[in-house]
């Protein structure tokens, strides 16, 4: 696995308002992503990067609880396309990519559509409200190449921007550097370790089936869209978690498997009993000098 190298992106808010669209561009990419608050749109179709190819992503809160809905696509010019979307009532914010010497074209952007897809597909952290599923087209080797160069760029984006759709955990052989976790209750127990999103849950991790009457009806949402999307299998007397997959939260990881509240910070135990708390507490406390690690 090639390590991960630092890199630098640059920030623009034109309209001066911190609410206001984002254009954001990565060092050494030739890509350029623009942040459009679903109000801010006009921002965006006024100016010349909206006439050109690209793909988008539109993100909105799904009114029925648990993740985001998201619905991918590509367009040439883009900002026709998002002008179009305005009739579509829950996406809250657009995420445009282009490029910025006007290389990506039209086939460049429905391989890009077909490959985001199929990664939201796969890593099942929001729901797709794509009716039509992108199409996998033949490119040339070069343009394959350009196409995939342009996708590794904007894989890294779009967690800094705060858009998570596309991530899959670390499997377990990454998983076993970590300080694993280990969670049992009545008809649950599961591994897991904290990662950069929240708190990471290993395959094979059982649920229990039925909630408590007392559980906040958002955990119940989410775990019912989670099953919906094959992330939990139902079982004889339990669900089984059918992949590793990063919740919000030690808590929220927690709730899903004891199907109840739950604080996941005293939930969650090293091999020796020791909770993530104390573990928490002993690295605060170690990086402020206060005690040795």
């Amino acid at each position: 696995m090639t390590p991960a190298r630092p890199f630098a992106l640059r920030l623009f808010v034109p309209s001066g308002q911190p609410e206001g669209m984002r254009i954001v561009e990565k060092t050494n990419w030739s890509g350029i992503v623009f942040v459009v608050p679903r109000s801010q749109l006009k921002e965006f179709t006024q100016r010349d990067e909206a006439a050109r190819p690209g793909v988008y992503v539109l993100s909105g809160p799904d009114p029925e609880g648990g993740a985001d809905c998201v619905y991918i696509g590509e367009a040439d010019p883009l900002g026709r396309r998002l002008e179009q979307h305005q009739a579509k009532e829950f996406w809250t914010t657009a995420f445009a990519f282009t490029s910025k010497d006007g290389y990506l074209n039209k086939a460049h952007a429905q391989h890009l559509e077909a490959r985001l897809i199929r990664l939201a597909q796969e890593a099942k952290r929001c729901r797709l409200e794509n009716a039509v599923q992108g199409r996998s087209i033949t490119l040339a080797e070069m343009d394959r190449a350009e196409a995939d160069g342009f996708l590794e760029e904007l894989l890294l984006c779009c967690p800094v921007l705060g858009f998570r759709a596309f991530e899959q955990p670390s499997g377990k052989p990454a998983a076993m550097s970590r300080r694993l976790f280990h969670l049992k209750g009545q008809d649950a127990s599961g591994h897991g370790f904290e990662s950069p999103g929240g708190f990471t849950v290993l395959r094979g991790a059982k649920a229990r089936i039925e909630f408590a009457n007392s559980t906040l009806p958002a955990f119940v949402a989410a775990r019912g869209q989670l099953v919906s999307q094959g992330v939990f299998l139902e079982g004889t007397g339990s669900l089984t978690l059918a992949q590793d997959y990063e919740f919000t939260s030690p808590s929220q990881a927690a709730a899903m498997l004891l199907a109840r509240s739950a604080n996941g910070r005293t939930e969650w135990k090293d091999d020796k009993g020791v909770t993530l708390k104390e573990h928490q507490e002993r690295a605060a406390a170690a990086a402020s000098g206060d005690v040795d690690p």
